[in-house]
């Protein structure tokens, strides 16, 4: 395990002998892909071969790799900068030598806005997955896939700066809905026989209401509907940027509900299909936080080829997905809902029959862990819906390799016993 060897100084020798007993995947990454396989993609980022002082351009892989280092640590422009000044495993895995210059701050966000600019990082995910599908680190066909979604919160926000008057009138539209749904509630506890499943409907829809007003407001303002999932394919199909370099609050940031956390929190909805076998993620995907879950399915199934059997929670769970993925002829695998019809004997039977499917599905929220504990990624740098759909493209890239390549560690510490 060891660092492909680039430079010959006399410092890099020392270097890299001060690093052989250091144990970090970093040190693996080059022996899951060849990064000199993305140079043409890289190259395409229309960055000039020199600036305007006339010195040489860094070499775009190494760019990349800064890039690979920036969400393995979760570090800023400005720490990264830092950190390749003083760390020597992060200089090796680079391909600094110590005598050479650190790309600044400025010329890293330049780069990562070079792969924004081109629409780069899609398609440097998909080489790199095709690298591992080449090696047989993702199966080729018959894949079975497992699907979810998790919520990258953002403390930025548009509406913070409203005048009294217009907070006034926005709780009162917020009571006159919820006074129609304390009619409904008080109805329904004065039936004859209440409905437990209606009155917990009336009490989530009260507090959607008070929590997600703030998403009506911003649609009616910039005249979209982002609870439909085709308004967040199309802005970042169109790169439609919001980001403004002189106001930099994010007008595309949305209030979601957590259901692993029962509560709503504000930022962007991030849903990935991860590879059953390899736990590898095949592809990933970004809305606006109150898009629906159920609607990436099909995207899904469009964009990923070969699959055979199709794993999510109950949330996914309908009619019309059910008829889809039998006209597809996929294996319908998304895990049954608890009808409050059936008796607690069935609903026990159920359970039981239903927990080899939670025990396949639970590799997709492993992955969500990496990304959000291990990684750090759990709020987002950026500002805008395209910005943030390339940030998670990457992310999902970064941690995919991470993945493989503790596991190959693993493997050499198996067979060195």
């Amino acid at each position: 395990m060891a660092f492909i060897d680039t430079n010959n100084t006399f410092s890099d020798i020392a270097v890299t002998s001060r690093l052989e007993k250091v144990n970090s995947f970093l040190k693996e990454l080059d022996t899951i892909i060849d990064f000199e396989k993305l140079r043409p993609i890289l190259n395409k980022n229309g960055v000039a071969k020199s600036n305007v002082a006339g010195a040489p351009a860094y070499d775009n892989v190494l760019m990349f790799r800064v890039l690979l280092l920036q969400k393995y640590y979760n570090l800023s422009d400005q720490a990264t900068e830092d950190a390749l000044y003083v760390n020597l495993l992060y200089i090796r895995f680079v391909g600094l030598s110590l005598e050479d210059s650190v790309p600044d701050e400025s010329t890293i966000c330049r780069f990562r806005n070079s792969l924004l600019k081109n629409r780069l990082y899609d398609k440097l995910f998909d080489s790199v997955n095709k690298q591992l599908e080449s090696k047989n680190l993702i199966a080729k066909t018959g894949k079975s896939v497992l699907v979810d979604a998790s919520l990258i919160k953002s403390d930025n926000t548009q509406i913070k700066n409203k005048t009294k008057e217009q907070r006034e009138e926005n709780k009162e539209e917020v009571k006159k809905l919820n006074a129609e749904l304390e009619t409904k509630l008080e109805e329904e506890l004065k039936s004859d026989k209440p409905s437990k499943k209606s009155i917990q409907k009336i009490l989530n829809a009260k507090a959607h209401n008070s929590k997600t007003h703030k998403n009506i407001q911003l649609d009616i303002l910039q005249g979209i509907d982002t609870k439909d999932i085709q308004t967040s394919k199309d802005i970042i199909q169109n790169e439609e940027d919001s980001y403004n370099h002189n106001n930099k609050i994010d007008t595309e940031v949305r209030i979601g509900y957590q259901a692993s956390k029962k509560q709503y929190a504000q930022g962007y909805k991030v849903h990935i299909a991860v590879d059953e076998a390899s736990g590898v993620i095949l592809k990933p995907q970004v809305t606006f936080a109150n898009a629906s879950d159920i609607d990436t399915v099909k995207s899904f199934v469009e964009d990923i080829e070969n699959i055979d059997s199709f794993y999510a929670d109950k949330a996914y769970k309908s009619k019309e997905i059910d008829e889809f993925l039998e006209n597809e002829n996929i294996k319908n695998m998304i895990c049954l809902k608890e009808k409050q019809t059936l008796t607690k004997e069935q609903i026990l039977l159920q359970r039981e029959e239903e927990k080899p499917k939670h025990k396949i599905r639970a590799k997709v929220e492993h992955r969500f862990a990496d990304i959000k504990t291990q990684m750090k990624q759990s709020t987002t740098r950026v500002v805008g819906l395209v910005r943030n759909s390339m940030s998670f493209t990457l992310t999902c890239l970064a941690a995919n390799l991470r993945l493989l390549a503790h596991r190959r560690m693993r493997q050499r510490m198996e067979l060195a016993r």
